[in-house]
Order: structure tokens, then C-alpha cells, then sequence
């Protein structure tokens, strides 16, 4: 049985440090925040609204029970120069193609559970995309780093089958 959590038919909220917000879904959210996170406007004018991550910022998703696995529809909204002038200079002056140079994640994922936590640098993503985060693991953290935001208008997961 899949579980869905979709944030476009939500009410505009904002998460205040610690609280924890309940989904309809089973899930639960906890914000660490350190600058800005909630259900807001969806960014790039779509109607509804989406689940916000301002920077510098831990929110932790906790599924209730292990699962095996999250398919995170998401994009970041980053403007963080990853490349700084002498970087610029020394790729010029060594004839190298800065598009050649992968950027630095500007965001972290920790997946935690009864098998351990693992962490997964963050896909940078400036277009709607999906990723897949395989488990089994109870508890998402999602990380963000300085000028960068991570957007999710829904997410799905499949709990851990037990046989």
C-alpha cells in the first residue's frame, strides 16, 4: 500500500521551532528553524501551496513506522554563487569550463531508522524533478545550507512489508 502526502490543497502554515505539524497521511514534520519553513505559496506560481525549507534549516519528516521507500517530488530555489571571483580566475588562467565542475550540494538528507542513518547529499534541481530515496529508514531530515531553499509539493512512500 502506497501512502501519498500532497501540500497543494493545504492551508498556508508556518512552522514554528519544534512544533510538530501532523499530515493527513500518517505523517509528522518538525522544523528546526533557523530561518523560514512551512506550507507556502507555491514559488513558481502554480496554485496551492507546497512544503518550504528556508535556508539553514533542519526539517525532519517522520513516517510513524520504518518504510522502504520515498519518492520526493521537489526543486531548489538557490542563490548561492557556488564559485567564487579567484575561483573564476584560476579555471580561466588553467583553461578549464566551470559547467565541467559539479556544485557543491546545497542541501543534505539523512535517512535514519532501525537499520542505522545514512547520509545522501542533496540533487540539485532547479525544475520540478523526483527523486527516489531507497530505505528501510522511519525518519527523513532535510538540511539546507546558506541561500538555498528546497520546495516539495508532494511526497509518497511505501511502508516496510513484514512477513
Amino acid at each position: 500500500m502506497e501512502c501519498h502526502q500532497h501540500f497543494a490543497r493545504m492551508q498556508p502554515y508556518h512552522f514554528k521551532p519544534h512544533d510538530i505539524w501532523q499530515g493527513n497521511s500518517g505523517l509528522s514534520i518538525t522544523s528546526n528553524c533557523t530561518s523560514y519553513a512551512g506550507l507556502y505559496q507555491d514559488f513558481q506560481g502554480n496554485p496551492g501551496t507546497e512544503l518550504v525549507i528556508g535556508e539553514n534549516n533542519d526539517l525532519q519528516i517522520d513516517f510513524g513506522k520504518e518504510i522502504d521507500c520515498v519518492m520526493l517530488d521537489f526543486y531548489v530555489v538557490s542563490n548561492c554563487p557556488w564559485l567564487d571571483e579567484d575561483d573564476l580566475i584560476e579555471c580561466d588562467y588553467l583553461g578549464i569550463s566551470t559547467d565541467l565542475l559539479d556544485a557543491p550540494p546545497l542541501y543534505w538528507l539523512t535517512l535514519s531508522g532501525q537499520s542505522g542513518t545514512e547520509y545522501v547529499p542533496g540533487v540539485y534541481a532547479s525544475t520540478p524533478t523526483r527523486q527516489l530515496l531507497l530505505g528501510p529508514f522511519r525518519k527523513l531530515t532535510i538540511s539546507t545550507k546558506q541561500a538555498s531553499t528546497v520546495h516539495i509539493p508532494a511526497l509518497s512512500w511505501r511502508p516496510v512489508l513484514r512477513h
